[in-house]
């Protein structure tokens, strides 16, 4: 229990102030404004007059003596916890929220990575390797979020690799976020695709295009700007396998972020590389906009976000140390840091895991961003392995589509339902959502693919046939039997 439960729990705040009104009993009615005056001393101060107070008055009745005793300890304890965990913010965050703040007003950025103005949510879903199941990640939790009424927009930015168009049961691709960058197109809803999943739509992208991998500065500000502004709740991102300057900045402008893991150490190394340089990403950013690049502060943000400190002459070693250098020449930018930083959440998911010992992950990796970083991974996740993800996959249905009561799938509705972009819900409930939509959508699925396997051969490649939600009549019979002996034949 610590500061962000004070903020959410009304029970919590009731036996703070319990525990306050046992310390310091002339209190009438202990408020915020008591418990915010409250200092490690006075604390202290009031246990030993409490344990003197409780030994004359109860000296001859040792064990109703020793109850209050017990009480009162437990009571002492309890607050000073609380006053190590407010410290703890504090110095996080540069933010007591027990002594709010006059100017409670947002730091105003002008980079599109350091603030938002649209109204859709943005999750990233990020990972340093391939192959470790960010677009299977990306899929599920985009399905499980439209089937909660949320208008739900998934897009590819995995721009060397794109193929979450598969697990979303589209093969071929009539229009892309290419077409966007291009301008073949003015508005980036002009390339969202309706798939077989209703409240959820894709933009996809066509990394075979030559150079589709290497976008400018520019059209990356841009399609930030535009996912934001789309008419939608929640945008879900799958980013690709690096860590370049396109990945970083899309990652660390979301809202909410998940980063992807398997067990092996090259998957956890990549992993936290993704967190750090992410971060350090964006405390370049702030740094450009709140630091003169050739004053002895802006050098020393350059020297540590390029670890060019090669010595021990007092340079920062770690974000913590850059906090407090900061600190020294401006408290107030200080402030700023640390509020930014405290705004940086993440969560983990160890994919394919074998053994509830691989949480170990998450514990190292905590740990690692709290020495080093500043930042608390905020939830960890375990999606064991999982036959049915791949067997799934081979029919371009997500897993909790086609196999709801398989272990991974069970795994994946717990992080839905826990996901800040979640309504208010169980992994339970979610479940039965996706399970009562799941025979339409399998269906929908099958017909895209039929109608795209019919496709003339005068069309392009890439086009895609729609689909009429209808029941199927003569004419759609004979053509999925005629489909059946195009396979057989080409076969």
């Amino acid at each position: 229990m610590g500061i962000e439960d004070y903020q959410r729990s009304a029970k919590y705040r009731r036996r703070l102030a319990a525990d306050l009104l046992t310390l310091f009993p002339h209190l009438n009615e202990p408020d915020e404004n008591a418990l915010g005056r409250l200092t490690r001393e006075a604390l202290e101060t009031a246990y030993a007059a409490q344990q003197r107070e409780l030994r004359s008055r109860f000296g001859r009745n040792l064990r109703q003596l020793d109850s209050r005793i017990a009480q009162l300890q437990a009571a002492f304890q309890h607050l000073q916890a609380f006053l190590d965990e407010r410290a703890a913010h504090v110095h996080r965050t540069g933010v007591d929220p027990l002594q709010p703040e006059a100017d409670d007003a947002p730091d105003a950025y002008k980079s599109v990575f350091l603030r938002r103005q649209g109204h859709a949510e943005i999750v990233a879903v990020g990972g340093g390797k391939g192959g470790i199941g960010k677009s299977m990640v990306a899929a599920n939790l985009a399905i499980a979020l439209a089937t909660q009424g949320r208008q739900v927009v998934a897009v590819d930015m995995d721009l060397g690799g794109a193929d979450l168009h598969l697990s979303l049961g589209l093969r071929n691709l009539p229009r892309s976020l290419n077409d966007f960058i291009e301008r073949k197109v003015e508005k980036i809803d002009d390339v969202r695709l309706t798939t077989a999943y209703r409240n959820l739509t894709l933009i996809a992208t066509d990394s075979s295009r030559l150079g589709a991998a290497n976008i400018k500065y520019a059209h990356k500000e841009k399609i930030l700007r535009h996912l934001e502004r789309l008419e939608c709740d929640v945008v879900v991102i799958d980013l690709g396998a690096e860590v370049s300057f396109n990945v970083l900045d899309i990652f660390l402008a979301a809202d909410h972020r998940y980063v992807i893991t398997s067990t092996e150490p090259t998957s956890v190394l990549e992993a936290y590389g993704l967190i750090k340089l992410s971060l350090y990403r964006k405390i370049r950013h702030f740094a450009g906009e709140m630091v003169s690049p050739g004053s002895p502060l802006g050098q020393a943000f350059e020297r540590f976000l390029f670890e060019k400190n090669n010595d021990d002459n007092g340079h920062p070693k770690n974000v913590w140390q850059l906090a407090e250098l900061v600190g020294e020449t401006d408290p107030t930018l200080r402030k700023k840091l640390l509020r930014m930083l405290y705004g940086y959440t993440v969560d983990l998911v160890v994919n394919m895991s074998e053994s509830d010992r691989d949480m170990s992950i998450a514990g190292t990796m905590t740990r690692l961003c709290q020495d080093n970083l500043a930042l608390n991974l905020n939830r960890s996740y375990r999606v064991p392995w999982d036959r049915d993800v791949r067997k799934s996959a081979r029919k371009l249905l997500p897993v909790v589509v086609d196999s709801p009561d398989s272990p991974a799938a069970r795994a994946l509705f717990t992080l839905a339902a826990e996901s800040a972009a979640a309504r208010r819900t169980s992994a339970g409930e979610v479940s039965q959502q996706v399970g009562a939509m799941a025979a339409g959508a399998k269906l929908r699925v099958r017909k895209m693919s039929e109608m795209s396997a019919l496709s003339s051969p005068g069309q392009p490649v890439n086009k895609l046939i729609p689909i009429q939600e209808e029941k199927e009549t003569a004419a759609a019979k004979v053509r999925r039997l005629l489909a059946k002996e195009i396979h057989l034949t080409r076969g």
